[in-house]
């Protein structure tokens, strides 16, 4: 089915914004630390942002809701670069926006780690949130068909 772009782009938006939000939500859902770090690493974007435009105060939820949904925005625009780019075309089109929302968190994770190694002598905030970057990114590659993993025998 042929779909013009600006419904791609919106259906992208909506699948990046929902994985952003259910990875926010798991931080809360499930008290298995590992899973904790796509949200930690989601509000301390945000707490930059607090910390360049001023406190959210009384509004958090509703600025925190936006941030989240401007996220899924830019998810959708890295989808779109990589639906240009890739040759591809037996995938499931929802896997591109949760796709570039992995990509997202997975650079929000890189540069996080940047920073920690940038501004402190601490190591294991850095190797910890440098490994969930290139899990994060790798799963985002994985589900927008840059690779394919083959189990069992191939034909």
């Amino acid at each position: 089915m042929n779909r013009t772009p600006r419904v791609t782009f919106a259906r992208d938006a909506v699948v990046a914004t929902a994985v952003l939000g259910g990875l926010f939500l798991l931080g809360y859902g499930i008290q298995f630390q590992p899973l904790q770090i796509p949200t930690y690493l989601l509000i301390v974007g945000f707490d930059f942002l607090e910390g360049v435009f001023g406190s959210a105060g009384a509004n958090f939820d509703l600025l925190f809701g936006a941030y989240l949904v401007g996220l899924g925005v830019l998810g959708a625009a890295v989808a779109y670069v990589v639906r240009a780019a890739s040759r591809v075309t037996d995938l499931p089109q929802w896997r591109l926006g949760a796709a570039g929302a992995l990509a997202i968190v997975g650079t929000i994770s890189l540069l996080f780690a940047v920073n920690i190694l940038v501004s402190t002598t601490q190591t294991t905030p850095v190797l910890v949130t440098g490994a969930a970057g290139v899990v994060l990114l790798a799963l985002a590659g994985w589900l927008a068909g840059l690779f394919r993993i083959e189990f069992g025998p191939t034909q």
